[in-house]
């Protein structure tokens, strides 16, 4: 195939014949619209989500991108201006429909790749019901985040030999990098700044019940002033070589099921 890996710049005839062809697994990215401080557009996770996937369909083969979900759970960011945040349940429910169109039809496995935190928990929960619920396609997605979050964004950065502090959690060296690699159009570099430079560990639990701005009044866990385009491609990189592993997993474990 020499086309788009993604569906909604394919046919509905071009799918059709992809999927008659073997091109039986969907990567769906789960992103959000939330402020990522002064520097950065509201897009952050939903275009890192859509380049790993792309990279990782690349590495796998026979692999398509499904739309991007670009609303997510996104509660402690609601006091910034154009923020978004979906309820936990109208995720759930948006997970399922997506789901059943996919199944539909006729792909085999459905990878909901986690490109905002936040959704982790709404796909956690949805996940058991979805499971097996169609008979020949499996649905699963990131569930181990902390896992994924050691091995990528807490090891890469300081392999590259940016401190943790800088890298940050949210809106930092890590996302301002991969965004100059991706879209550097869509970075105020002038407009860069520091924020908290704290472990998330550390802070998560006043985040979540008092919103970002209780720790970090201008949004960013981290600091956005040293990105590098360079190393923006690989962070991408490797968030992709991660997906793509995750999803060769489940994707042999679908064709092991199909056989018995």
């Amino acid at each position: 195939m020499t086309g788009s890996l993604q569906l909604e710049e394919l046919t509905s005839p071009e799918i059709r014949d992809l999927i008659a062809g073997g091109w039986t697994t969907v990567i769906v990215p789960l992103g959000a619209t939330e402020q990522h401080g002064p520097a950065l557009p509201l897009l952050v996770d939903s275009e890192h989500g859509l380049q790993t996937a792309v990279r990782a369909a690349r590495l796998l083969g026979r692999t398509l991108v499904g739309p991007v979900v670009t609303l997510g759970v996104s509660p402690e960011h609601a006091a910034f201006p154009g923020s978004v945040s979906l309820s936990p349940e109208t995720m759930q429910g948006i997970l399922a429909d997506i789901a059943a169109s996919h199944a539909r039809s006729g792909f085999r496995l459905v990878y909901f790749w986690v490109a905002h935190g936040g959704n982790a928990g709404a796909l956690a929960s949805v996940l058991p019901k979805l499971r097996r619920r169609w008979r020949g396609c499996r649905v699963d997605g990131l569930t181990d985040l902390d896992g994924y979050i050691q091995a990528t964004w807490e090891k890469v950065p300081v392999d590259e030999g940016v401190l943790l502090s800088v890298s940050g959690s949210h809106a930092g060296e890590f996302e301002a990098s991969m965004m100059l690699a991706a879209r550097p159009e869509l970075v105020r570099r002038d407009a860069a700044e520091a924020g908290d430079p704290r472990p998330l560990a550390r802070i998560v639990d006043q985040m979540m019940s008092q919103g970002i701005e209780a720790v970090s009044p201008n949004g960013v866990l981290g600091d956005q002033r040293p990105a590098d385009a360079h190393r923006g491609q690989i962070y991408l990189d490797s968030l992709a070589r991660y997906l793509a592993a995750e999803v060769d997993r489940f994707r042999h474990q679908s064709d092991g099921e199909e056989d018995r």
